[in-house]
Order: structure tokens, then sequence, then C-alpha cells
């Protein structure tokens, strides 16, 4: 009898440690349940479809703004939709937060099963949650089943849905190439994580930035290099558009600042007062301690505030909430200079420019290679110049690669340039040698 009872205990018990194989929100199989099901698949060739309800911003503000009770709604309203179009003898996982899987007989690549246009048709009306409509915004990835494992046909269909969502059609394949660069990225952003400590990988080029007037160089911009061990250089505009999108954009931006104002302390002592420009993200801004780390590099190396510039793109600086601005005022009166970059590259909202507390306005590149005084485009860049010298702006133009372009941009007012006309970014050793022959050729 003492046996049974302790037997009657244990059951429970063991039940308790079986692994869960329904989702708790929709109640529909997860993804353990996907992948024990999976390995019994054989037979005719078939094809895994992956669709999420919406990519992972938009369900932030989902989450944001109507809550973790109506956002679960919202995931289960999703699931009974998919489950009415498929039809109740369906079966379907939820693979993850947002996902959902199931399987089609046969694959007729490129062309997507005839299913898939009603799932895109049946997610069209928005989502009613307590009366509140939501737009799906559904991305559609498929996978033809063969001899990989589950959580490889997982990995590469949610690949695909991801691509889906930059696809005119609303769908897509699984790519091999396509999916090699999101390996790329992850990798990317995986080791520039140790590149961050390690002593060899990074290192800060840095570009002149010229007076059009008088040729003088008084300050130029530090641009974050990674040479990786196996893959060799990488783009910044590869590898620092990924940091931002992630937690690694604190760090990187702080590595940054180190080495900037590290620098900027080498060159004082050897007798050459330079200004620093230094890209800043809006993460960092709504950082709460990125003030002070500022101050604590400038107070360490000795550095006049003033001598670093803070660059901040001007699509973010428009969109920008309170929280930004204030943190901008608060720099300026610290004594820190502010620049707008890559003025005119996005929809301007002019009226912003009359509340950030600035200092500089960076004419994008794209605006000025090539510009000419007659054209439409060189109309364009001569009212910037005009609209920003009035507002009180300090006028840099990027990307100038030519005489004419300098003689043009000097014409209309700007004050300073930059681009492979004056210097492309070099090594700190090789720009103080830059600038030494310049300031021999000026005397």
């Amino acid at each position: 009898m003492v046996a049974l009872a302790a037997l009657r205990e244990w059951r429970p018990i063991e039940r308790l440690r079986e692994p869960v194989r329904l989702d708790p929100i929709t109640s529909l199989p997860n993804r353990r349940q996907f992948q024990a099901d999976s390995a019994t698949w054989g037979g005719p060739r078939s094809t895994l479809v992956l669709v999420t309800l919406a990519d992972a911003q938009a369900f932030n503000d989902i989450l944001r703004v109507l809550g973790p009770a109506r956002s679960d709604a919202f995931i289960r309203a999703g699931a009974a939709r998919l489950i009415e179009i498929l039809g109740p003898g369906s079966k379907i996982y939820h693979i993850n937060i947002l996902s959902f899987a199931f399987r089609l007989p046969g694959h007729a690549e490129p062309d997507p099963p005839a299913m898939i246009a009603r799932v895109i048709d049946g997610f069209r009306q928005p989502i009613l949650c307590d009366d509140v409509p939501i737009d799906t915004r559904i991305g559609i990835g498929m996978k033809a089943l063969g001899r990989g494992s589950p959580g490889e046909d997982l990995r590469a269909t949610l690949s695909a849905a991801q691509d889906s969502r930059v696809s005119p059609t609303g769908w897509a394949w699984f790519d091999r190439k396509s999916d090699e660069a999101h390996r790329r990225a992850f990798r990317l952003l995986s080791d520039l994580k140790h590149a961050l400590g390690a002593e060899s990988q990074l290192e800060l080029h840095y570009q002149p930035k010229v007076t059009l007037e008088t040729g003088a160089c008084l300050s130029a911009e530090a641009l974050l290099r990674w040479t990786h061990p196996e893959l060799g250089p990488v783009s910044p505009g590869e590898f620092v558009e990924l940091a931002e999108k992630t937690a690694l954009v604190t760090p990187m931006t702080r590595w940054v600042i180190d080495a900037a104002t590290r620098q900027a302390a080498i060159w004082a002592r050897d007798g050459l007062e330079l200004s620093l420009a230094v890209n800043v993200s809006p993460k960092n801004l709504e950082e709460p301690d990125f003030i002070e780390y500022l101050l604590f590099c400038c107070a360490a190396r000795r550095i006049d505030r003033a001598r670093i510039e803070l660059e901040i793109t001007e699509g973010v600086s428009a969109a920008s909430g309170g929280l930004i601005l204030d943190r901008l005022a608060t720099l300026r009166r610290l004594g820190f200079s502010i620049a707008i970059d890559d003025f005119g590259s996005g929809y301007s909202n002019m009226s912003y420019l009359t509340r950030l507390s600035a200092h500089t306005l960076k004419i994008d590149k794209s605006l000025v290679r090539g510009v000419e005084a007659d054209s439409l485009g060189g109309r364009l860049v001569s009212n910037i110049v005009q609209m920003g010298r009035d507002l009180g702006y300090r006028m840099v133009a990027e990307g100038i690669e030519t005489e004419a372009e300098r003689a043009l941009l000097a014409a209309w007012g700007c004050d300073l340039g930059q681009g492979w006309h004056f210097g492309r970014p070099m090594p700190a050793p090789a720009f103080g040698d830059w600038h030494s022959g310049l300031a021999r050729a000026a005397r």
C-alpha cells in the first residue's frame, strides 16, 4: 500500500517533467511538437510554410500601446484566422510568438502553392482586438522539405519570411544567397562583440574637413574601421548599420569616443589642435549615462568639450522625441558641438531645424557629387546652403570629389567641405603626415 501510494504521488510529478507540446497562448502545437512530428514525415515531397503576423518592431508597438493581454489576444486572433483559412483539418504549429508553420503537399517552386494566395487575401483585413483594428502585415516564407533537420528547416523558412517583407508579392521561397547574407550578418554581430574587446581589429581613420575658402583643415571626422581576422576588412556600411539595430551600438559608440578623445589628446600634446567629430546613434542619446561618459572621457584627457562634435542623422532628428531633443540641448549647454549628418538624404521636415540644438548641417554626398551650377540639383544645393546660413547653421558639404564641386560650393557660401578631393579617411599617423604637408604648402 505504501508503494502504491508513492507511485500515485510520483506520476503527476513525472507528467510535469514531460516536455510541453502546446503553446500556452494559442493552445496550438508548439515548436517542440513540430520537431517531433517532422521526424515522421516522409513520402511525397511537401512544402513548409511559415507565416509571421508582424515584424518585431510593429509587435513592440502593439505591446506598448495595447498591453500584454491585448497583444496575446492579437496572436490568438491571428491563429484563429489562419485556422479558418486553412480549414479545421490542417495542423498548424505556433513556432514563436509571431510565427506559425504548416505543411502543404507538393512543391511547385518558383510558383507558390495555391493556398498562399488565400492566406494573403485572408489577412488583408485588420484583426479586431476589443474593437481595436490592428494591421497584421504578414510575411510568408516557404521551403521544400527534404533532408534538412527540423531546426534547419524552420530557420531557413523564417529567413525566407524575413525576405518576404521586402518582396512585392508578400511571399518568398528560401534563397540560399539571401540566407548566407543573414548568416553573415549574425556572424558579424557576434564577432563584433569580441572585436570591441580585442586589441588590433578595430581602429579609427580620420577624414579631414577643409575650409572651402582657405583650404585650411581645423577638424576631422573619426570613422570606425574593422579588419576581421578571417573575413578581412568589413565595410562600415555593413557592420555599423547592423550594430545600430542591436544593443552593440552602446559599446561600439563608446569605443569610438574613447579612441577619438585619446587621439585628440595626443595631437594636442604634439601641438595639433583639431576638432574631432564622432557619429552618435539616437539610441546612444537615450542611454541614461551617455552624457556622463562623454564628460568623463573629455575630463580624463583634458579636452575642451567644444572640440568634440557629435554627428546625428537627419532622418532620426526629424522624428526625434522629447527625450532626444532634451539631451541634444543639454549637450549643447555643456559645450559640445552638434551636427546634423546626411541632410537632404531623406524626407526632410524643415520645421525641426528651428527646434534642434545644433550648430552644423552636413549636406549629404548624394546631393553634392556631380553637382552643376545650372542644374536642378545645383539650385537645390545652393538653396539648402542659403537656408542653413539664414538659420544660423555652419554648412558642410560631404562627398566633394572635384575642384569644380569645391569652387561651386564655396561660391554658394558653404563653409566646409569633406571628400576625396581633400583626403580619404586615414589612420592617425597618415593623417598627421597629411596635415603637416598641408601646413607646409600653405606657408
